[in-house]
């Protein structure tokens, strides 16, 4: 029986309105720009905010305060709310919320055979969703129009075919250089190897464009849903390679100097020198203890061969083969996760992946290796848990992403441009 492990019971269309956007810095730039950015965020995160909490929570004056908000009014990045109900004294308190209906976001989430894209409102409700059948070896270019072709065909059943993209955000499965948004020589992707990611879907999409790899993504998703109190938190994706993600105590992805950061698939394992991975060298963490390593090993157990898929169905129904060697391995990646958690002392790990839904037999061997390899202080307070979003994490954590790009200072700027403004789309990482 699959285990579906979700944050609230609830629909994860619900959840994905309550996701939490990084918190404005309250010591604000000189900048017009990045007053407005404050400003936009606090409302984005409040859902229905006063012009006294603004003015409150920013320490702006009110004259200053209101001018910022006429911008943001007049470019429909933000709307009225009305007035809520107020005592008898007292002038009653106008209200903002982020305008639902001024454009949408786009959200990708790339994986080695298929794509997960979604539609949203900056406001973050979800309009709609797709998964299509993508073979990533197929190439960039190929997979970016199949992509395109159905957020067109997903905007055309939602009757908005002509709304305007705002910004996209897209989880890659591979390393993404951070300071060139370029596609650095990832494993399982031929042909990708230097794709100018940002700056052609930039390109394509005629919008704000933010690139990231996928792990990144699951890793913010599971962050901004769960709240503070789980941070800073340590994501472990296990699939065809092992991924890592790091948020930080302050909600920030830690990406490092060129984006390689967290990329723990290729960190050596210990006692597995003589492993062959996909980057090349030997003994790779992803060549150890990745959904085809398993089935590899439990195929050498059977004297067949083993898919991905039949791992998966025999470790639901418990086979006792696939159940033992499935241990081994994960007791290997617990010993690496031990070392990680002493590096960043992390307040959550979340183990994610379809081998982590169907059994628990893998977390609790991972538990069971860190509670015991790591140091007492860095294991006093941790939790090492299953993912809460599962499949969502993904796509929430690229929503998350790209309203933050529409809401940073720059994105103010790019969307309250003057008409005859030269400016055009930003591709970030």
């Amino acid at each position: 029986m699959w285990r579906k492990r979700r944050a609230y019971d609830r629909s994860m269309g619900t959840l994905w309105t309550e996701v939490q956007l990084l918190e404005p810095d309250r010591q604000l730039s000189p900048s017009a720009h990045a007053a407005r950015s404050t400003i936009a965020r606090i409302i984005a995160n409040g859902g229905e905010v006063s012009r006294r909490e603004i003015i409150a929570s920013t320490g702006l004056a009110r004259s200053t305060i209101d001018g910022h908000l006429e911008v943001l009014l007049d470019a429909g990045l933000i709307r009225d709310a009305g007035t809520p109900s107020q005592p008898a004294r007292g002038r009653p308190a106008r209200s903002f919320m982020i305008n639902p209906d001024r454009g949408v976001v786009l959200v990708a989430d790339i994986s080695i055979d298929l794509v997960r894209i979604a539609i949203t409102t900056p406001a973050k409700q979800v309009l709609g969703r797709r998964t299509l059948s993508v073979d990533v070896s197929r190439g960039p270019d190929e997979v970016v129009e199949l992509m395109a072709s159905a957020f067109d065909a997903l905007l055309e059943e939602l009757g908005t075919p002509d709304a305007e993209a705002l910004a996209i955000s897209v989880g890659i499965p591979g390393p993404v250089d951070s300071r060139r948004g370029i596609v650095v020589r990832p494993p399982l992707m031929p042909g990708w190897d230097g794709f100018e990611a940002c700056r052609f879907m930039a390109d394509r999409f005629n919008c704000d464009a933010v690139v990231d790899n996928d792990v990144n993504l699951k890793s913010l998703g599971e962050a901004r849903a769960l709240g503070g109190a789980t941070l800073p938190l340590l994501l472990v994706n296990i699939d065809t390679g092992i991924g890592g993600g790091f948020v930080s105590e302050s909600g920030l992805l830690l990406h490092g100097a060129d984006g390689s950061a967290g990329d723990i698939g290729h960190v050596r394992a210990s006692g597995s020198s003589d492993v062959l991975c996909s980057c090349g060298n030997r003994g790779c963490l992803s060549a150890v203890a990745s959904v085809d390593a398993m089935a590899a090993k439990v195929g050498e157990a059977l004297g067949r061969e083993v898919t991905s898929r039949e791992l998966i169905d025999q470790l639901s129904r418990g086979d006792a083969t696939t159940v033992s060697i499935v241990k081994e391995v994960a007791a290997v990646l617990g010993n690496a996760i031990a070392d990680f958690v002493n590096f960043c002392n992390p307040a959550r790990v979340v183990i994610g992946g379809e081998v982590t839904q169907c059994t628990d037999d893998v977390l609790s061997q991972i538990r069971s290796v860190v509670y015991q390899q790591a140091q007492p202080l860095a294991t006093r307070n941790l939790s090492i848990v299953h993912t809460e979003l599962g499949d969502e994490a993904g796509l929430i954590g690229g929503m998350v992403s790209a309203i933050e790009q529409v809401l940073s200072p720059r994105g103010i700027q790019y969307h309250t441009r003057p008409a005859d403004s030269d400016m055009k789309p930003l591709g970030k990482n």
